[in-house]
């Protein structure tokens, strides 16, 4: 015995259609705050600081994500240089210091590129929050960029530029 319904004509997906999409949507939008880590905002996580070997504070910045190009530090004579950072994130962050190739103006928008294009000098492990990293490093007259080498850090804009004359 077969059931026979009413006839109601060609069926029709498109609100399921509209709801997968969206659906769709709204998962890669909560990937991409979660990859991120709800750090899409503007406000400092902690303070770099660049001492010279008598420990005069050369340059000092705010250790922050969302600004949409880093920063730039003042330009310091060349030597010894301690560069510390302190975290008061709840995240732990860390510092790379790269030689950028001569000639090039600004820091690349990929931190890929940018390590393809110059030299490592050194780094600052991580730092957990509340806590501060050091290292001092002999930097000869160059372009360099301090950069946080957390995923998305870097593009985030949690880097700087330094000229050591």
């Amino acid at each position: 015995m077969a059931l026979l319904l009413p006839s109601r004509g060609p069926m029709r997906f498109r609100p399921t259609r509209r709801l997968l999409v969206s659906g769709g949507l709204a998962l890669a939008v909560a990937a991409a705050v979660a990859v991120v880590g709800f750090h899409a905002h503007t406000h400092a996580h902690g303070d770099l600081r660049v001492t010279d070997a008598a420990g005069n504070v050369l340059a000092l910045g705010a250790w922050r994500l969302g600004a949409s190009a880093g920063g730039e530090l003042p330009a310091v004579a060349s030597g010894e240089l301690r560069f510390e950072l302190s975290n008061a994130d709840g995240v732990a962050h860390d510092f790379v210091l790269l030689r950028a190739p001569d000639g090039d103006a600004a820091a690349p928008a990929l931190r890929r590129e940018l390590e393809r294009a110059g030299e490592v000098v050194g780094s600052v492990e991580a730092v957990a929050p509340g806590e501060a990293g050091a290292r001092t490093f002999h930097l000869p007259p160059g372009r360099y960029v301090l950069y946080c080498d957390i995923a998305g850090h870097y593009e985030g804009g949690m880097y700087y530029t330094l000229v050591v004359e």
